[in-house]
């Protein structure tokens, strides 16, 4: 099965969000997957294909770093693409990824290596993605992000980490959690 490890978003976020889905929808005018607001979710690391029998030993791993983990406010604060404005790929919403995040990714690198996972190579970016760029793409996708570079700064309140089932169909993908553990620090 397809799994990702994520923080879920409070319902208030998720609305205002959702706005700035929608104004963005609006600006930029090429092929994109845009992600619906209720699959909404801090990315802290895409697992992709599992064994479902793997679940529990993951579930483990994480019960131990989230102990190490106080519950964290992340900024949402700005709009930005990988790999970067001018060649999108993703678009996405967040903002300065804060120490404790940092440290999350950092330990949850640290458990997955231990099971023989690649660890990541690129930085970690505190994000909630918003859209997935198809095909061709002009410069309406660079001058939407610059023009929404001042939204309002949003708090997203991180309590629980939550391993994901992604299951993708013809209408999209379904999210379903497999499980979560709240951080205690």
């Amino acid at each position: 099965m397809r799994t990702f490890l994520c923080i879920p978003i409070d319902e208030a976020l998720r609305v205002k969000l959702a706005d700035l889905s929608s104004r963005l929808q609006r600006l930029v005018h090429v092929r994109a997957s845009w992600v619906r607001p209720e699959n909404f979710h801090l990315t802290v690391r895409f697992l992709g294909e599992i064994d479902p029998m793997f679940t529990l030993d993951l579930q483990r791993c994480f019960r131990a770093v989230v102990e190490r983990i106080p519950p964290f406010v992340a900024p949402i604060n700005k709009v930005g693409a990988f790999p970067s404005a001018r060649r999108p790929r993703v678009v996405w919403a967040g903002g300065k990824a804060v120490a404790p995040f940092v440290k999350l990714v950092s330990l949850v690198e640290e458990e997955l290596a231990g099971l023989g996972f690649p660890r990541e190579r690129k930085p970690s970016i505190s994000h909630v993605t918003l859209a997935r760029i198809k095909g061709r793409v002009d410069g309406s996708v660079e001058e939407a992000i610059c023009s929404l570079e001042g939204i309002p700064s949003w708090n997203l309140q991180a309590k629980q980490l939550v391993l994901m089932e992604s299951r993708l169909t013809s209408r999209g993908a379904v999210y379903s959690p497999l499980f979560s553990v709240p951080m205690r620090g």
